[in-house]
């Protein structure tokens, strides 16, 4: 369950001497849960980050402040203030004090990036995780769209600066959030019109210029920040739109080589790819909050699963697990702290084989979806490498992994059926009942279906509360490092 966002301000003081800064910031989730600071980007505010919020904060206190000179927070004059990286960094680090904020999930994106990487290197020990969104700390990460703003690096004459104003404008920032979209009709209107009358402001043209001549003294700190990374080796994921007409991906795959266990997944999108593909994205997010913020849950709650660390009355469950699987898979061991349960579930699967509505393939079909909607990669991987074992072909299981639309059109009725189901919590459209009914199933199906959401929703919360490893036998094939 999310929480509603409260929209704030705080006075933070300025280290440099100037006045208080009002700066403006989201927040929302339980106040003693663990937090995530979100850090937007040019030339946004953290309006860009407001579906997230919804999605992270039924589990996490989320927080996001518009940078000075972004969004609501205040934009002193450029000549009073001295808008530069350094500066805004110490201003968020400040704010981080203001707010509470002892240790943190860090999210950044495009400035965003350059100003976190900052705090994280002048207090490690607060960064508890590292998310990085089109946030670049690699060379080889910038795109030859940084040419008019190497040459004002290098001659910072009036010519080259006026040059720049060209980056201000609304064709410019539309184009940053159409560019590498397939559909840019899923843009909200909004965000690009926000973005622009922030920067039409008076003075505002002089705050974006000045920062973009100071973007460079970013480059000079990546040596520090890739020592931040490979020193401290904070859990990282790399999550990015790979069509950025700014940011490469190359710059994503860099993560690696500092810190090897960097998770990397690209996303068909441009520079905002959470306006298109909000739900990917926030799916790989808390996926990887959970693994690495969660420690009450796992090995913590469940201890090791094992047979010899389960109940004796589990026992006989064992051996109808091995009797499917050739073994008892880990989840097997998780369930079983309760063996009523693990057999329950057991019986619920027998049941659900026995119904004349769903053949074996399409069962598969509709388990694997309710996994895939639950953000359960276990159950994903079981049951399209059962679907496999059934005769499904390639494309059929490689779609049920990827969560993705199948090329069959009765199994696809199935997937939607059941992803509607589990999404919705038992509501369901016209138009997916509508669907199923086209594909020549009828009420049993809409029955057979609801018990396949109901075993899996059970037993998906069981593999999310243990941590199960997905077992060797259900993994996928060997294929590219990154998604």
């Amino acid at each position: 369950m999310s929480h509603a966002p409260h929209h704030q301000t705080v006075a933070v003081a300025d280290r440099r001497g100037g006045p208080p800064l009002n700066l403006f910031f989201r927040e929302a989730g339980p106040k003693d849960a663990p937090a995530v600071l979100l850090l937007h980007g040019f030339p946004s505010s953290s309006h860009q980050y407001r579906g997230l919020i919804e999605r992270l904060s039924g589990k996490y206190r989320v927080l996001a402040p518009d940078l000075p000179g972004f969004g609501f927070s205040d934009a002193p004059d450029a000549r009073r203030f001295g808008y530069s990286f350094d500066h805004l960094a110490e201003v968020i680090e400040d704010f981080t004090d203001a707010v509470g904020l002892q240790t943190y999930a860090l999210y950044v994106f495009d400035y965003g990036a350059p100003v976190g990487f900052r705090l994280a290197v002048s207090r490690p020990e607060r960064v508890t995780a590292l998310i990085s969104q089109n946030g670049n700390a690699y060379e080889e990460g910038l795109s030859p769209g940084w040419t008019p703003i190497r040459a004002y690096w290098d001659d910072p004459s009036p010519t080259n600066r006026e040059a720049l104003r060209s980056f201000l404008t609304s064709e410019t920032t539309r184009f940053q959030y159409h560019h590498g979209e397939a559909d840019p009709s899923l843009v909200a209107p909004e965000s690009y019109t926000l973005d622009q009358h922030v920067l039409d402001q008076p003075g505002h043209d002089e705050i974006q210029l000045d920062l973009l001549g100071d973007y460079r003294s970013n480059l000079a700190a990546y040596p520090r920040f890739q020592a931040y990374f490979r020193t401290h080796r904070p859990p990282t994921l790399a999550v990015w739109g790979r069509n950025d007409p700014f940011f490469l991906p190359e710059g994503a795959l860099a993560y690696r080589r500092d810190n090897p266990e960097a998770e990397v997944h690209f996303l068909d999108a441009g520079h905002f790819p959470l306006e298109t593909h909000l739900d990917e994205a926030a799916r790989i997010v808390l996926r990887f909050l959970a693994r690495v913020l969660d420690v009450r849950q796992g090995p913590a709650l469940f201890g090791e699963l094992t047979e010899a660390a389960a109940p004796a009355e589990a026992a006989p469950h064992f051996e109808t697990m091995r009797a499917v699987f050739g073994f008892v898979p880990t989840l097997g061991y998780a369930l079983a702290a309760e063996p009523a349960v693990l057999g329950i579930y057991l019986s619920m699967l027998q049941a659900l084989g026995q119904t004349g509505s769903l053949d074996p393939i399409a069962q598969q079909v509709a388990l694997a979806a309710v996994s895939h909607a639950n953000a359960a990669d276990y159950g994903v991987a079981v049951h399209a490498t059962l679907a496999g074992r059934l005769g499904a072909g390639e494309a059929i299981v490689d779609a049920l992994r990827r969560g993705a639309p199948l090329p069959d059109d009765r199994l696809e009725a199935v997937r939607r059926f059941a992803r509607a189901l589990t999404l919705g919590r038992t509501q369901v459209s016209d138009s997916d009942v509508a669907a199923l009914l086209n594909a020549g199933y009828d009420r049993r199906a809409v029955v057979a279906i609801a018990l396949a959401a109901a075993s899996k929703t059970l037993v998906n919360s069981v593999a999310q509360l243990s941590r199960a490893e997905i077992d060797v036998a259900f993994l996928a094939p060997a294929g590219p490092a990154s998604t």
